[in-house]
């Protein structure tokens, strides 16, 4: 662990960091016949072919059971805990770090219940991030404490790294470890030649990837929350009688972005027969056709049980700038009208099927019927990178694609 002392010491101030971490690729580079000899039970940049032999030739002690160093720049690793279950029949269990966000914590949600079904009798700790910053929210640890594949949840204190998230300095994480764990941080890749972020995470733990993807895994209890009962009630006595439900989501932490017309776009909604319901702050609070989402008062997990209850009483949609909710939405299996309000070539990464995407540029790897292609005139420049669509279009949109 020595390499990560060194790495989080040099990676204090940005500017060096980069420049250590540029100078450390290249000699990975430069030196190629020289790898690093890893445990069988993980490799960096090669996958594991099922039914190779498996014989170990490193000591299997402390250092055995978890990463041996940061990875360079584009580097990726795969992990195998059949190879490390076969060398070593000690594995007490799995401790998988967790430093992401809410809606990238959903695209894991299918493979670790195929990872816990692999291995029913192994116990799965998970790791999360204490902090808010570009990489982590703590929310993630609120829903892993309702996964039922894992038997405890813990919090460290990390830090995100500069330039490669993949390098978070999940150090503190180790003080809740116990010996015999494997520490596994839980990394997929998200690249143009990624078919998808799930079927990234599949290959990562070589897992047999689904020929469809997967939507993401949600688990509610079975009695609800006070405040998702009450919420409800309320819903179904203002929402009775309309066309149906309509969910906005038009922030995102990834891009920084709120949407700038929520009033205007949820009171065009609201006459055309929708009862409206935002977690985005800025809609016509005091319409009684509108109800904000007070996010101090509901956990993200109650939003989503709450929206799965109403489906069943009412047409739900979602209309999501590309967010937390395109996976959700997927999730709950609810028609999305997926704003994507900035040019991202890997989108397909993040897509579903029941996502309409409205976009001013041409995706060439999601479904071209799947796909909105927004004029000039239909929308107004927000910075250099990010697009507002125009309320009275997104309506225009919203009402071809599931006003029948």
């Amino acid at each position: 662990m020595q390499e990560y002392k060194v790495r989080n010491l040099m990676c204090a101030n940005r500017e060096v960091c980069v420049c250590y971490e540029t100078l450390r690729w290249l000699m990975h580079k430069i030196f190629f016949f020289i790898r690093t000899h890893t445990p069988v039970w993980y490799r960096f940049d090669k996958k594991h072919v099922p039914g190779e032999p498996v014989r170990e030739t490193l000591p299997v002690n402390k250092e055995w059971h978890r990463i041996k160093r940061p990875l360079y720049r584009h580097e990726h690793v795969f992990y195998d805990l059949d190879k490390a279950l076969a060398v070593n029949p000690n594995v007490k269990g799995v401790a998988l770090i967790f430093f992401m966000g809410i809606g990238d914590y959903l695209y894991t949600t299918p493979m670790l219940a195929a990872l816990k079904k692999k291995h029913p009798n192994l116990p799965f700790h998970a790791h999360v991030g204490a902090k808010f910053d570009r990489n982590n929210s703590p929310l993630v640890g609120k829903l892993l404490e309702e996964n039922p594949n894992f038997d405890k949840v813990f919090y460290f204190e990390g830090a995100r790294h500069p330039l490669i998230w993949k390098n978070y300095d999940y150090s503190q994480a180790f003080k809740n470890i116990p010996d015999g764990f494997l520490v596994v941080p839980v990394y997929y890749e998200y690249g143009i030649n990624v078919p998808h972020r799930v079927t990234s995470l599949f290959e990562t733990f070589s897992l047999p990837a689904p020929k469809d993807v997967p939507a993401p895994v949600m688990y509610f209890p079975q009695t609800p929350a006070p405040v998702v009962a009450e919420t409800l009630e309320a819903v179904r006595a203002k929402a009775q009688g309309k066309k149906g439900i309509v969910f906005l989501q038009l922030d995102s932490r990834g891009s920084n972005y709120v949407y700038p017309h929520m009033r205007a776009l949820s009171e065009g909604l609201i006459a055309e027969g929708y009862f409206v319901m935002s977690v985005t702050k800025g809609g016509p609070v005091e319409n009684a056709d509108y109800m904000e989402i007070d996010i101090k008062k509901f956990s993200i997990n109650q939003t989503w049980h709450l929206l799965s209850l109403l489906k069943a009483e009412f047409a739900l949609y979602v209309i999501a700038v590309n967010s937390v909710f395109w996976a959700a939405s997927a999730g709950l299996n609810l028609p999305n009208l997926g704003l994507q309000h900035w040019v991202d070539k890997k989108v397909h990464n993040l897509w579903y099927p029941n996502i309409e995407v409205v976009t001013d540029y041409v995706y060439p790897l999601l479904p071209r019927e799947k796909q909105i292609i927004a004029p000039p005139e239909s929308y107004t420049p927000h910075n250099r990178k990010i697009i507002d669509y125009k309320p009275e279009w997104v309506i225009k949109w919203f009402k071809e694609k599931f006003g029948k």
